[in-house]
């Protein structure tokens, strides 16, 4: 049967569905994609909406004590259906309900907005399901709260939930997995972020996918080395060529090495190596199916700083031996550390030879490149 040839509601049942799963991908839509779910199944129309007359985070205390707005409007005949819906259908208004507020969390991108909306939502219509003094009558004020006078979702209504129930938690499930994507994702590019040699992951094509902050501040000089739109490109045409000649062998499988020279600067430092998601290692493919790689570009001109406290902390030193430890690591000699920290050459001598002992060194070349392991990786 073709979608002309549908009912009017089940035409509008299979677009909602189709509107539910486009929501995972686009958290953006899920207020509106509940919005129409609200429309589908009935009642008050607030109720389905998360504007700040539904989630408000002060709610008309009259209201809250009934749970609904209006519910003293009821007549007999619709507290007896109230009544039996309570009875009948508890577990699955309930369920429907969470897995709708669940929805409208995921289209909160900041943290602490989806915090604070989930509090409300969790005060406005689910603390008293689990109350501790076992409110018996929560169900019966949860569906009153969804109705209005005239505006009673009916038996229809609540098949369109059992119909849209599977679906929303199906939606819900992909959602929570994509969102723990996006955070893994979001921790390993915090931790790339932290380094001091660039990090720049390449497609088959050379073009780039991502690049860690250290990264963006390297190749940010067109006259060395810089981006242009998602390539790297060198100060000249020898230079780029040489650049993604080094990108290409790398994403085909063959790891290089190129220096690029600068003026009055020492020369970056560019390591390529092939790059496969985790899993592909022993899959035989072309290169050109799923080939990547990741460019490291070390600048040795830029030295982060290492923190007296740190060189401390890890080998037991003093503050002068601390001192003394990141003097010669930055590769001054032993007099001019002396006269820097405003000590004797004979002290400053003692002092090392106390690092010697601690670090298990035995010459500065050793101790600075102990250092220089140790602590300047990490911004």
């Amino acid at each position: 049967m073709s979608d002309a040839a549908l009912p009017s509601g089940e035409k509008d049942l299979a677009s909602l569905i189709d509107r539910i799963y486009a929501s995972v991908e686009q958290p953006e839509l899920w207020p509106e994609t509940v919005g129409e779910i609200g429309r589908l199944i009935g009642g008050r129309t607030d109720f389905w909406s998360a504007g700040p007359s539904v989630f408000s985070s002060q709610p008309n205390p009259s209201a809250w004590e009934i749970g609904c707005h209006g519910t003293f409007l009821l007549s007999r005949a619709d507290l007896r259906t109230l009544g039996q819906y309570a009875a009948e259908f508890e577990d699955l208004i309930v369920r429907f309900l969470r897995l709708v507020l669940l929805s409208v969390l995921w289209s909160q991108k900041e943290l602490g907005v989806r915090e604070v909306l989930g509090a409300r939502m969790v005060r406005r219509y689910l603390q008293g399901r689990e109350a501790s003094n076992g409110d018996a009558h929560f169900a019966q004020r949860l569906i009153a709260a969804m109705w209005e006078d005239g505006r009673m979702f009916d038996f229809r209504g609540l098949q369109y939930m059992r119909l849209l129930a599977p679906h929303l938690d199906r939606a819900v499930r992909q959602q929570m997995h994509l969102n723990l994507v996006t955070l893994r994702s979001e921790l390993v590019s915090g931790a790339l972020d932290s380094l001091t040699v660039g990090v720049i992951m390449v497609d088959q094509t050379g073009g780039k996918l991502w690049h860690n902050r250290r990264a963006e501040e390297i190749a940010s000089d067109p006259e060395v080395l810089t981006f242009c739109g998602p390539r790297l490109v060198g100060r000249d045409a020898s230079s780029t060529r040489s650049v993604r000649e080094l990108i290409c062998r790398a994403v085909a499988g063959d790891p290089g090495l190129l220096a690029i020279e600068r003026d009055n600067s020492s020369p970056l430092l560019l390591v390529a190596t092939p790059l496969r998601p985790a899993g592909m290692y022993n899959v035989s493919a072309q290169p050109d199916e799923m080939g990547y790689g990741v460019v490291f570009v070390s600048d040795p001109d830029r030295s982060d700083t290492v923190k007296v406290e740190a060189i401390q902390c890890a080998f037991d030193l003093t503050y002068r031996e601390a001192q003394t430890a990141i003097a010669i690591a930055r590769g001054q000699g032993l007099k001019t550390a002396a006269r820097t920290m405003g000590v004797a050459p004979s002290t400053a001598r003692s002092q090392l030879q106390q690092v010697f002992a601690k670090t298990g060194t035995s010459h500065q070349a050793e101790l600075a490149a102990l250092i220089h392991r140790t602590f300047t990786l990490v911004r």
